[in-house]
């Protein structure tokens, strides 16, 4: 139960600060660093993840998280913003389809498969390259297996040649009781981060088995 848990919650990954956060205007300061403890800078110099987890009054959790990546920020964009592309890093994703792109926008259909039990949802995303952000929220028309789900990646300039990436990630699971929620999140959310950073510092080549 625990193994396959942990799974399904690794994929709602990419975090940071929570507080009274507008999800569709983040403001981390000119560096990126804002909000960060000089100890978490510390462990970000040192290539280390830096990340947390909050409830908030309803019960929702919220994971936050800061990431280094050895590439430059638009390289970073150009990897990660392809969304319809996760399945290629994310062993945990089962299928994934393109529903609709438009502008700067697109919905992405997912499927996960836990236990033998097909999870689905769909997710719209917005992106805004000139500000190197891009958020995501669940789609309301479509029959979603998850209560809620939201999100955002944000990419700055971090020393020679590198990006911090600020990420923040908000997901409800139907049927779940939040206690139980929280105790799988950490080790999933580390997994998750670790094959993105992978994907990205590789250029692409550090792929799931069979892409």
């Amino acid at each position: 139960m625990k193994k396959h848990f942990s799974l399904y919650l690794v994929f709602f990954l990419f975090p940071i600060c929570i507080y009274a956060f507008d999800w569709n205007n983040p403001d981390f300061g000119a560096d990126g660093l804002a909000g960060l403890t000089q100890a978490q800078k510390i462990e970000l110099s040192e290539g280390k993840t830096v990340f947390s987890t909050t409830d908030d009054s309803k019960n929702s959790s919220l994971i936050e998280a800061a990431i280094v990546f050895n590439k430059k920020p638009e390289e970073v964009w150009d990897m990660i913003s392809k969304t319809d592309e996760q399945i290629k890093y994310l062993k945990e994703i089962n299928k994934i389809k393109l529903i609709d792109k438009k502008g700067n926008k697109d919905t992405i259909w997912f499927q996960l498969k836990i236990a033998f039990i097909p999870i689905t949802y769909q997710v719209n995303h917005t992106f805004e390259q000139d500000k190197l952000y891009f958020f995501w929220s669940m789609d309301p028309s479509y029959k979603n297996d998850l209560k809620d789900l939201k999100g955002f990646w944000k990419f700055y300039p971090y020393g020679h040649n590198k990006t911090l990436a600020r990420y923040g990630s908000h997901v409800s699971l139907k049927y779940v009781p939040a206690w139980l929620q929280e105790q799988f999140k950490k080790s999933g959310v580390e997994k998750a981060l670790k094959a993105v950073k992978c994907y990205v510092d590789s250029g692409g080549t550090c792929k799931r088995k069979g892409y």
